[in-house]
């Protein structure tokens, strides 16, 4: 019997002390909680402003390349129908030979030229777009999802090395036209293939720029999620500051029934008054 006495007594004793230190922690943690509840606020709405701000400069960034392909499929679209009506125009007389020659060694190279400068800052710029918007998809509880199969930039990157071949093609017939003359179906056959690239890459200029759009609508999407954030983030802050203090009350509550049961088993007595 005595040795079950003092058994009790030191698991009481063993319960007090626990009891006891976990009452001491549960109260610094309500105080922590209490602490950085200011803190946590301000720097999350740091963190918010700052990330709508790079959206703001993200779909400015993507209005620019959107802007840029439509002026170049444009311009394409115009070169297309230009060589097009070219090619039919030396199938019925060969004196459009001399005219088109200079078209092609002048204005279609200088243009094709210009499209390609204009889609190397393009593929720049998608690509830290890309990025961008691979990193920002990663973030809990954001609402974009950003898994391309193909990414923007290998798009424009393909883009750019078929047009890198046009102006070869320009070379080639610039130069059947100048030292072929009267090669009218060759010089024909050249200029309705390079019709047919450039359509090809209006077309697929034309599929980009839809894809920037779509990339726009994530980006906004994304944004309204950022700022409803941002709206709410006192009272969101406030809701968890609310829960975790309730939690470590009803957890400082059970240490007290323990602490009184564990001195209980030490031998002390506590009479309650009844209700």
């Amino acid at each position: 019997m005595n040795i079950q006495w003092h058994l009790r007594r030191a698991l009481g004793l063993a319960l007090v002390i626990v009891a006891a230190l976990s009452l001491v922690i549960d109260a610094a943690g309500v105080a922590q909680i209490w602490l950085l509840r200011e803190p946590v606020t301000q720097d999350a709405i740091n963190t918010l402003d700052l990330l709508n701000s790079t959206l703001d400069t993200t779909s400015h960034g993507l209005g620019i390349v959107k802007t840029s392909l439509k002026s170049v499929t444009d311009t394409i679209g115009a070169l297309q129908s230009t060589v097009a009506s070219a090619a039919a125009t030396i199938d019925h007389a060969s004196s459009s030979v001399s005219s088109l020659s200079s078209i092609v060694g002048q204005n279609l190279s200088g243009t094709i030229n210009s499209a390609l400068s204009t889609l190397d800052a393009v593929q720049n710029t998608t690509r830290t777009l890309d990025e961008f918007l691979a990193s920002i998809s990663q973030l809990p509880f954001i609402n974009l999802n950003y898994n391309p199969d193909k990414p923007l930039s290998a798009s424009v990157s393909e883009l750019t090395a078929k047009l890198a071949d046009v102006p070869k093609s320009l070379d080639s017939l610039e130069k059947n036209l100048t030292e072929s003359g009267n090669s009218l179906d060759q010089v024909g056959q050249d200029a309705k293939t390079l019709a047919g690239s450039l359509g090809q890459a209006q077309s697929d200029m034309a599929q980009l720029v839809g894809v920037i759009e779509q990339y726009e609508a994530q980006v906004k999407a994304f944004q309204e999620t950022v700022r409803n954030l941002r709206a709410n983030i006192v009272t969101i802050v406030w809701g968890i500051v609310l829960f975790l203090t309730f939690i470590l009350v009803w957890l400082a509550a059970t240490m007290l029934m323990t602490l009184f049961k564990g001195l209980e088993w030490m031998g002390w007595r506590f009479h309650f008054p009844e209700a």
